[in-house]
């Protein structure tokens, strides 16, 4: 094992315990061993791999979100780039001094734009999704970096002492899982007292077009992966009239002034990411602000605003405009 590898695993050693039993963990250069109850999981392509027995509906999650990871250069947004660094601090709305030194988790990091962000600020980052694609991704992407370790795991199956980390983020995951609220609560034990918990879940609002979508999304489920992307790609309208009406009733995009490629296919991913998971839930404001209090958490912060107050403008668009952004201190 490389230096750098070296480093990564005496940063997970001292985090990790066995997922199932929670027992202490044996760690050698291909597996870990639970002394508990005996269970071996996996170090395969330098990723220690925790997933004993997922159940149907995970797996499920798993294979709608592994296709997109692989595509990840087909998007601006999820290019390694040093802008992914100012693109994570205006959402999240930390100073970038806040990060150096802290010990973060990425629960549910897909290709590992944030993990890049953060480990890029000066945070040590533990970064951890469901899908073999993500892993494979964010570990290559962050090889050079001792400090960011990625491992697999099921958000449901942590393998982590409880109080481990200053800061959890969990952005966009949460409400692609069978529960979001039980999701919720297996990350919120994670963090320290006087930690942040830092969540984006989509929010419910235009009730007609998310069923209208939930229609369609059952049929492009049918599709093998490639073809799905493939039929996303017919949602991006290039006629402004049709788009207006379309928009209204379901998910879809506007084709771009430009006519760039990589706007078309940034576009393309886009809703791809919409249409291919299983699970899609949408939750309110004050939904989401009581799972927080319940949590042991104060100091309630939305990192994005709430937009819109009259009651037609949050039935069509919701609060915060589609998506709740919130960050907590754990008392």
């Amino acid at each position: 094992m490389d230096h750098h590898g070296l480093n990564k695993r005496a940063i997970l050693d001292r985090l990790l315990i066995c997922p199932a039993c929670r027992g202490e963990l044996k760690g050698e250069s291909e597996r870990y061993t639970c002394m508990g109850c005996q269970r071996i999981f996996p170090v395969v392509s330098g990723i220690p791999r925790f997933l004993p027995g997922l159940s149907s509906e995970e797996q499920q999650v798993g294979r709608s979100f592994n296709f997109e990871h692989t595509r990840y250069e087909d998007a601006h947004f999820l290019r390694f780039t040093p802008r992914l660094v100012q693109q994570w601090l205006d959402d999240i709305k930390l100073p970038a001094d806040y990060f150096k030194g802290k010990l973060v988790l990425d629960a549910g990091c897909g290709s590992g734009r944030w993990t890049y962000a953060m480990a890029s600020l000066g945070a040590t980052v533990v970064a951890v999704d469901l899908t073999d694609a993500g892993v494979e991704i964010t570990h290559q992407a962050t090889a050079q970096l001792d400090n960011a370790v990625v491992l697999q795991a099921s958000v449901f199956g942590l393998p982590f002492r409880p109080e481990s980390f200053d800061l959890v983020v969990s952005w966009g995951v949460l409400h692609h899982t069978p529960d979001t609220r039980v999701a919720f609560e297996r990350i919120t034990p994670l963090v320290k007292k006087g930690g942040q918990l830092y969540v984006m879940i989509y929010e419910k609002h235009n009730p007609l077009k998310f069923f209208l979508t939930d229609l369609l999304r059952g049929v492009l489920r049918t599709l093998p992966e490639e073809r799905r992307h493939r039929a996303c790609r017919r949602l991006i309208i290039r006629n402004p009239w049709l788009y207006s009406r379309l928009a209204r009733l379901i998910i879809c995009a506007p084709y771009p002034q430009s006519g760039d490629s990589l706007e078309v296919s940034t576009l393309q991913l886009g809703l791809y990411d919409a249409y291919a998971p299983v699970f899609n839930h949408l939750h309110r404001r004050e939904e989401i602000e009581g799972w927080f209090r319940d949590g042991g958490f104060s100091q309630l912060t939305l990192t994005g605003p709430v937009r819109f107050t009259a009651w037609r403008d949050v039935l069509r668009s919701g609060e915060c405009g589609g998506s709740i952004k919130m960050r907590g201190v754990r008392t």
